[in-house]
């Protein structure tokens, strides 16, 4: 049985190629496209960053936009606006107003919100706003004429107020209360003074009056905390007291060597523990001590010292 006659097809050479040349251009096109959608997202990607950053450092500064004449605000100014330009110079999108790199007088005022309902935008609780524009060049011609060359990019962010006051009232440091001190070894006198310089609001001391000359034994908060920790400025503090004995006067150890601040705490008629935080050697700077320098204390208190 003879099979049906089948004509030989003609070979095609080189057809692949025509037809990869024909949808190059499209995929180059494509690939293009990609790349530039890729550095618009990384752009704002990086505006949103500095956006974050410059909010945040509004809301830890408010005193500096608030008008109130602190004498840091020209300085606090200046390092939000030279900071955010220093991060927005390796961004690939341009200042809204030049085409040059990024210069503090780019980066604009932050804007309060009176969230809190007070009589200032600038209180703990009120909210600080950052908005940032720049502007976006395509490489891919057909892009810039769809959306525009350059293309404008925003983006904007707003972190809450804090460091600063609530309802007119300063908090002292940056935790948002006041720091606990270490009122132990001091006369009642001077514990009341050292609490309330430390900013605490009047009338939290207890006691109130009589009885300045005693020794402070034991102190307690409310709510409960220890030397060093960071509590609401209208928290209270009761000492307990025992009538003072010799009393001397801590001596200011802070820049001396190690040897000379025992030497001065001695000679000023201390007989209690002088303690190091790091190994006794005398050519250690002491950099900071856990006793008020002139203040009055039993003359068997202890004293710790740090150094360097």
């Amino acid at each position: 049985m003879k099979l049906p006659f089948r004509r030989r097809r003609p070979v095609s050479r080189g057809q692949a190629l025509v037809e990869f040349a024909l949808i190059l251009p499209l995929l180059v096109l494509f690939l293009v496209l990609a790349v530039d959608f890729g550095r618009v997202f990384f752009g704002w990607v990086a505006l949103n960053n500095a956006s974050r950053i410059a909010a945040n450092a509004a809301a830890v500064h408010p005193d500096a936009w608030n008008g109130s004449g602190n004498p840091n605000a020209a300085l606090w100014q200046s390092q939000y606006r030279n900071g955010v330009a220093n991060d927005l110079q390796a961004i690939n999108c341009l200042p809204p107003g030049h085409a040059g790199a990024w210069v503090a007088a780019d980066i604009p005022n932050p804007t309060f919100i009176n969230v809190t309902g007070t009589a200032s935008p600038f209180e703990n609780g009120d909210h600080a706003r950052v908005n940032l524009t720049c502007r976006f060049q395509f490489i891919t011609p057909l892009v810039g004429l769809i959306l525009g060359n350059p293309l404008t990019i925003s983006t904007g962010s707003e972190f809450a107020v804090r460091g600063a006051q609530i309802n007119g009232i300063p908090i002292t440091g940056g935790c948002g209360g006041g720091t606990v001190p270490n009122l132990v070894g001091q006369t009642v006198a001077g514990a009341r003074t050292t609490w309330f310089a430390a900013g605490f609001n009047a009338g939290t001391f207890n006691p109130a009056s009589g009885s300045d000359t005693d020794l402070v034994s034991s102190q307690l908060t409310s709510p409960v905390s220890s030397p060093g920790d960071c509590i609401p400025l209208n928290s209270t503090v009761t000492v307990i007291h025992i009538p003072g004995g010799t009393l001397c006067t801590m001596p200011q150890m802070q820049g001396l060597k190690v040897n000379s601040a025992q030497t001065a705490y001695t000679a000023a008629g201390f007989l209690g523990t002088f303690t190091i935080t790091r190994p006794p050697n005398g050519n250690y700077d002491v950099t900071s001590q856990d006793k008020v320098a002139g203040g009055q204390y039993s003359c068997t208190t202890p004293v710790t010292v740090a150094g360097n």
